[in-house]
């Protein structure tokens, strides 16, 4: 069956804001670690470091790029993004977004470049973790130093079933402590 112009589709808004929220959780893995103490040191880890950390920011920035794209095309496309998107409960097809045939298709691919950046951050943290235990203390303390009980806070939104915008929020202050404490590292120059 052909859609047409006028015909609208529906996909779940909630596949995207997951995806933030999975972002998120990735990186909150550093805090958990470093207050558990979980991994064990590796030698060569500090001679590899710079690099490491230089595309961990990498990973970041594309990631929250892709995320900003995936909001651009929300925004353009839907006829209230507000309440099609940022306003609907964080809950699975509790919400749709109402876009033509041609708009959903972008969506999906503009889902899937997210989802593609997420992937790249999460073996880059999995590096991290399994490498260079030292590092992963260091940001870790650093992030829960700069958004304290994240997790907890991210827990207690899914549970009440927040708009997404909140978890979209909460997840961006998580990522944004991370690239904060990965740059204090780069630049300290000590790497």
């Amino acid at each position: 069956m052909k859609h047409s112009d006028n015909d609208l589709i529906d996909p779940d808004p909630f596949i995207l804001a997951n995806l933030c929220l999975q972002g998120a959780a990735v990186i909150l893995q550093l805090v958990q670690i470093s207050q558990t103490g979980g991994v064990k040191k590796r030698k060569g880890a500090i001679t590899a470091r710079k690099s490491t950390l230089s595309s961990l920011e990498a990973a970041l920035e594309d990631f929250d790029l892709a995320i900003e794209k995936a909001e651009r095309m929300i925004r353009r496309n839907s006829a209230a993004p507000e309440e099609e998107f940022y306003q609907v409960s964080f809950r699975l097809t509790l919400g749709v977004l109402r876009f033509s045939a041609d708009n959903v298709a972008e969506y999906h691919r503009t889902v899937a470049e997210v989802g593609a950046k997420l992937s790249a951050l999460t073996l880059w943290i999995g590096h991290i973790i399994e490498q260079d235990s030292e590092i992963v203390v260091a940001l870790g303390k650093e992030i829960v130093d700069l958004v304290h009980n994240a997790s907890q806070r991210l827990n207690n939104l899914m549970a009440d079933g927040a708009p997404i915008e909140t978890i979209l929020a909460e997840s961006k202050q998580v990522r944004n402590a991370c690239k904060a404490s990965v740059q204090r590292h780069l630049d300290d120059g000590s790497n």
